[in-house]
């Protein structure tokens, strides 16, 4: 077992960055700041379990939102649908490749990325294999967590349908409910997990800087 260091011992709130130190939980148990009253990190020994579901479903409920129509638009007999390729094209039309490339990361490759870094890492830590893997994924999932815009993308398309309302009729795809979907499992998973949690999860199932409980 590797040495245990000073810092090791701390935890920082993530809502007003107050320094704590660590104390061991029962099952079930949260620990709040002592400041804000925030949740820092919890004790719950299904976590890997319950947040593998939910991940599992964002990302097919992703893949379906991806490939389905959002909405379709009636302007007076003239029916328009709108999916994300339909999207690309017209912007790809328009010569706004800066806009598509952004487009393309933030909305499909990023997201993507986010939430099989998590799968794989869940999906390893169940199996208690490839540790250092997991490692350099909690690593890269820190770097591209902040850049995922599917929120920003959706709040757009509402702010559409607002403007359209008026004069057009808008029927609602499949893949309008599958975003709304992922975008609730996505909160689910962000206000139920912390990187503190997923740490902690590594360092307790593959031994590194695990700390026994008195």
């Amino acid at each position: 077992m590797m040495k245990k260091y000073a810092l090791d011992k701390l935890v920082i709130c993530n809502n007003c960055h107050t320094v704590h130190q660590k104390i061991p939980l029962h099952q079930g148990g949260k620990a709040l700041c002592s400041r804000c009253d925030a949740v820092i990190y919890r004790q719950d020994d299904t976590i890997i379990e319950k947040t593998l579901a939910i991940t599992l479903t964002a990302f097919i409920s992703l893949l379906i939102a991806f490939q389905s129509t959002i909405l379709t638009i009636n302007i007076n007999g003239l029916e328009q649908s709108l999916t994300l390729t339909s999207l690309f094209v017209v912007i790809l039309e328009n010569e706004q490749y800066l806009i598509a490339v952004m487009l393309v990361f933030l909305i499909v490759i990023f997201p993507l990325m986010i939430l099989l870094s998590l799968l794989t890492i869940l999906t390893l830590m169940k199996l208690k294999k490839s540790g250092y893997l997991v490692k350099r994924l909690l690593i890269l999932l820190a770097y591209i967590l902040p850049w995922s815009m599917v929120d920003i993308f959706f709040i757009s398309i509402l702010v559409a349908m607002v403007k359209l309302f008026d004069y057009a009729k808008i029927e609602l795809g499949i893949a309008f409910g599958a975003f709304i979907l992922t975008l609730i499992l996505d909160i689910f998973i962000t206000k139920n997990i912390s990187f503190y949690e997923l740490w902690n999860q590594h360092d307790t199932i593959y031994g590194e800087t695990h700390v026994k409980e008195k």
